[in-house]
């Protein structure tokens, strides 16, 4: 990673874990559990899926292998795809694997579970000496894409669903307390 890559992807992280942690701070159980449709995911939910998608991302990035066929994401994209990233008028599918469904006793143990693997992630991104867009990786949605890519995707995923808890905290509905 050069130092302009890997000053541009902390940065995301760093951002992405405050944004998560400013968005659920003070929240009571209802205000987490609340769903403004039944089909729709809460707070909490959010929050087991960015945990556990922390770790599937995570273990993308450092098996990535090199493929002398791939295409890196050119550089004068990443901000172009960070912003796509976060942008909340499209919305995806997660795959099933990183739905929500109960992987963590508590939302106190998501939290907890996220917020040490984004510490983990972020010392990964510091201390990473690899060019990660020379080495690939599966990813369940976007097909084979560069390491670097999947780096932003972990640095940016919890910025799109700090906008969704935005969203749901601004429901009609949504509990005062």
């Amino acid at each position: 990673m050069t130092d302009s890559e890997r000053e541009f992807a902390t940065k995301q992280i760093v951002e992405g874990r405050d944004a998560v942690f400013l968005a659920i701070t003070g929240l009571t159980d209802a205000q987490l559990r609340f769903k403004p449709q039944p089909e729709s995911w809460s707070i909490a939910d959010c929050v087991e899926h960015l945990a556990v998608t922390e770790d599937l991302l995570f273990a993308l990035v450092t098996k990535g292998a090199p493929n002398p066929d791939g295409m890196p994401l050119d550089p004068v994209k990443d901000g172009r795809f960070s912003t796509a990233v976060v942008d909340r008028s499209r919305k995806f599918a997660a795959p099933p694997g990183v739905r929500p469904h109960g992987h963590f006793a508590s939302t106190a143990e998501a939290v907890a579970h996220f917020r040490e693997n984004r510490e983990r992630t972020l010392a990964y991104a510091r201390d990473c000496t690899q060019d990660l867009r020379r080495l690939f990786t599966p990813h369940p949605l976007l097909g084979e894409i560069d390491c670097y890519r999947c780096l932003l995707l972990l640095a940016l995923h919890p910025a799109r669903h700090a906008a969704q808890i935005a969203e749901i905290k601004k429901h009609p509905e949504f509990p005062k307390a």
